[in-house]
């Protein structure tokens, strides 16, 4: 059975309130069927939405805000937004944090999906960054999922920005499609250009795997007081950040090699963002057969002999 190429996608600049999961749940709920009802196929919130995103430094793990508001998944939340994306016969995915089943204080930071069949899957961040491991533990395996338009992939954040294996893990998998989940300051500093390690990253990634990114990232600040915006909401988060928003819906083109089809880094405010795409458009030419060598370009058993040649080192055999 062919796939569909014609697919409508939305990206959502969605803001968190920290550590209050039913209002967050009730928003996540709330874009999703906003997105249903404008036509879209696809709708893509931030990493870590169901909670809010920021760190308790100083504060033991077991009375981290992530790991007294983890669930099983899949649980109430899953089953929750499952619903809905039965209902309406969308696709949607949502961060959140996840409870281990066997180890209470044992949590990951994940993007769920769910589609009209209800729960889909769930992938646990591998490449977890700066602090987050203070709570967070890493995942293991990539998510493929299958859909109409054929499989898609999710990463999270990091895993996107500095880690392309991921992506052109998907691709090598038949996607034409990558979700990304994220949470990224939009603070300007010396030491952090948060503009060219999220959006020229991507920027790479369409260049080199020919295809299609949804991004949805948090904007504004989590902590900061629902009632009087001046204040922050919980003292135990230091120096509380300030999220870029700027979701993205970006991919390849013909007059240009990467085309941005919706949101980009001045989209600031929450807001949610569409574009329809025509899947036909990503190619993934790496991965197909080069009629002038009769093989493909991409060269999978040649990265594995590095890979193995790298693991003879022990630095790298001490680590997972």
């Amino acid at each position: 059975m062919a796939y569909k190429d014609i697919i409508t996608v939305a990206a959502v600049n969605f803001r968190p309130f920290w550590g209050r999961k039913q209002r967050n749940l009730e928003r996540i709920i709330g874009y999703i069927e906003a997105a249903a009802k404008r036509g879209c196929d696809l709708v893509v919130l931030p990493e870590t939405a169901l909670t809010g995103y920021e760190n308790q430094k100083d504060v033991p793990l077991a009375d981290k805000m992530q790991v007294r508001d983890a669930e099983l998944v899949p649980g109430p939340a899953t089953d929750a937004v499952a619903a809905v994306t039965r209902r309406l016969g969308i696709y949607a995915a949502f961060g959140m944090v996840e409870r281990d089943p066997e180890e209470y204080t044992k949590v990951y930071n994940v993007a769920v999906i769910c589609g009209p069949e209800g729960f889909v899957g769930c992938y646990r961040k591998i490449h977890p960054a700066n602090d987050e491991s203070l709570w967070c533990a890493k995942g293991d395996e990539p998510l493929s999922f299958e859909t109409p338009w054929g499989p898609m992939g999710v990463g999270i954040c990091y895993d996107t920005y500095s880690f392309p294996e991921l992506m052109r893990y998907y691709g090598a998998l038949g996607a034409r499609l990558y979700i990304n989940c994220t949470a990224l300051s939009g603070a300007i500093s010396d030491t952090f250009d948060w503009k060219t390690c999220y959006y020229d990253s991507m920027v790479h990634q369409v260049v080199a795997n020919d295809m299609f990114i949804v991004s949805s990232n948090m904007v504004g600040c989590d902590i900061q007081d629902e009632q009087f915006a001046n204040l922050y909401g919980d003292p135990t988060v230091e120096k509380p950040a300030f999220f870029a928003g700027a979701s993205a819906i970006l991919g390849p083109a013909f007059g240009e090699k990467v085309h941005l089809y919706a949101g980009g880094v001045d989209c600031r405010e929450s807001e949610m963002v569409m574009a329809t795409l025509d899947l036909s458009t990503a190619s993934r030419m790496i991965f197909n057969i080069n009629p002038y060598s009769g093989s493909p370009d991409f060269r999978p058993k040649i990265y594995k002999k590095l890979a193995e040649k790298l693991l003879e080192d022990p630095y790298w055999q001490k680590y997972e």
